[in-house]
C-alpha cells in the first residue's frame, strides 16, 4: 500500500513531506519483512541489490567531504530510503500476481488527475501561469516544466507498456488515447530532451515486445519515430527548436567537470556541495549540472562514476537476461528513457523521493527481481 501512495503522491500533492512519508514506512517495514521471509531473498537479484546499495552508501558518505556542513546520518538515511523503494518494488512483484498491473493502472489515474487538471489551469486560467514564458506549470511535485515533461514521459512509457501486454483491443484504445493526453502535456512544457529519450525507450519496447518479428519492428519503429517528429515539427517547430540551441550545457558540463578536477577526481567534492554556476550574460544562475551523469562526477568523482556507470550496465545486462515476461519490456523501456533523459537533465541521484527515483530507482527496482509471479 506505501508503495502505490508513494507513487501516486508525486502526482497529486504539492508537499514533500507528504509524498515523503509512505516512504518512511517503507524502509520501516523492509529490512524486517526480509528477516522475517529469509526465502524471500531467493527470488532477488543480489549483485543488483548490492552494487545499488555499495553505490548510494559512498554518495551519503560523500557527505562527509562536502563543504556544506550538512549530516552524513542524515544521507545514510536517505540510502535506506531509496533502496527501500527499490526494494519494495520487486518484493511486491515476487508475491502478488496482480500488482504490475495495478501498480501501473494507479500511477496512470493518478497522474491523469494531475494533468488533465494542469492543462485546464493552463487554458482556462491565465492568471494561474507563474512563468514569463507560457509554459506548462503543473501540479503537485511537478512545477518545474522539465520535471513536468520527464514525468509524463515515464506515464507515457507506463501507458506503451498496457497498449502492448493488454489482450482486448478497447483496453488498448483506452491507454493510446490517454498516451495523446500526456504527449499534448508534454508538448506545452517545450521541453526537448524528453522526446529523444521517449523515442529511444519505445523503440526499446517494440523490440523486446516482438522478438524475431522483423517486418512488425520495422513498421512499429517507423509509426514511432516519424510520429515523434512530426510532433516534435508541429508544435515547436524549427524556429522554437533551435532557439535555445543547447541551452548552455556544453558550459555548464564543461564548469561542474572542471570543479571535480580542481577539487578531487578521484572522489568529487562531495554530495550537498555547492553548484550554483553563473554564467556571464545571463540574468538567472544554474543551480545544478543538468546531467545526472556530470553531477554523479561531480559529486562522487571517478568511483562514484564508475559504480553508477557499472548499476546501469548491469541493470541493462539484466534485462537482455530476462526471460520473456511483462517486467522485461517495462523494465527496459523505463530504464532506457530514464538514463537518455538524464544525459542532458537531473542532480543529485540520491536525494527523497522526485522524479529521479521513478526514472531510475522504479526500473532498477523492477530488475531486481530474479523469479518474478505470474502476473495478472
Amino acid at each position: 500500500m506505501c508503495l502505490f501512495l508513494t507513487c501516486a503522491l508525486y502526482f497529486l500533492v504539492e508537499s514533500g513531506s507528504a509524498n515523503s512519508f509512505p516512504t518512511y514506512l517503507i524502509s520501516l517495514a523492509i529490512l524486517p519483512l526480509l528477516f522475517l521471509f529469509p526465502e524471500q531473498f531467493r527470488r532477488l537479484d543480489l549483485p543488483l541489490i548490492g552494487l545499488a546499495a555499495l553505490f548510494l552508501a559512498y554518495l551519503g558518505l560523500s557527505v562527509s567531504w562536502s563543504e556544506s556542513g550538512e549530516s552524513v546520518t542524515k544521507h545514510l538515511g536517505y540510502v535506506l530510503l531509496v533502496l527501500g523503494f527499490s526494494l519494495s518494488v520487486a518484493i511486491v512483484l515476487t508475491r502478488f500476481r496482480w500488482s504490475l498491473y495495478w501498480l501501473c493502472l494507479i500511477i496512470i489515474l493518478a497522474a491523469v488527475i494531475n494533468c488533465g487538471y494542469s492543462l485546464y489551469l493552463h487554458h482556462m486560467n491565465p492568471e494561474y501561469q507563474p512563468l514569463p514564458e507560457p509554459r506548462l506549470f503543473a501540479l503537485g511535485r511537478l512545477s518545474n516544466p522539465v520535471i513536468s515533461a520527464l514525468s509524463y514521459g515515464f506515464v507515457v512509457i507506463l501507458c506503451a507498456y498496457m497498449v502492448m501486454t493488454r489482450e482486448r483491443m478497447i483496453a488498448k484504445v483506452v491507454f493510446a488515447e490517454i498516451a495523446l493526453l500526456f504527449i499534448g502535456g508534454i508538448v506545452l512544457t517545450w521541453t526537448r530532451a524528453v522526446w529523444p529519450a521517449l523515442a529511444a525507450a519505445l523503440i526499446i519496447g517494440i523490440l523486446l515486445n516482438y522478438p524475431g518479428n522483423r517486418k512488425k519492428q520495422l513498421i512499429a519503429i517507423s509509426v514511432v519515430c516519424g510520429g515523434i517528429v512530426l510532433v516534435v515539427l508541429a508544435s515547436l517547430g524549427p524556429e522554437l527548436l533551435m532557439k535555445r540551441a543547447f541551452s548552455f550545457r556544453p558550459e555548464i558540463w564543461s564548469e561542474f567537470v572542471s570543479r571535480a578536477f580542481a577539487s578531487n577526481a578521484l572522489i568529487g567534492v562531495g554530495l550537498t556541495s555547492d553548484s550554483v554556476f553563473h554564467l556571464t550574460g545571463e540574468p538567472e544562475p544554474f543551480k545544478h549540472p543538468h546531467s545526472l551523469f556530470v553531477s554523479t562526477f561531480f559529486y562522487g568523482g571517478l568511483i562514484g562514476l564508475i559504480l553508477y556507470i557499472a548499476l546501469l550496465a548491469l541493470a541493462f545486462r539484466r534485462v537482455m537476461l530476462f526471460e520473456s515476461h511483462p517486467i522485461k519490456v517495462l523494465a527496459g523501456m523505463l530504464l532506457t528513457f530514464g538514463v537518455v533523459a538524464t544525459l542532458v537533465d537531473g542532480n543529485e541521484v540520491l536525494v527523497k523521493v522526485n522524479y529521479v527515483w521513478l526514472l531510475i530507482w522504479f526500473p532498477i527496482g523492477l530488475l531486481m527481481v530474479k523469479e518474478p509471479s505470474n502476473l495478472a
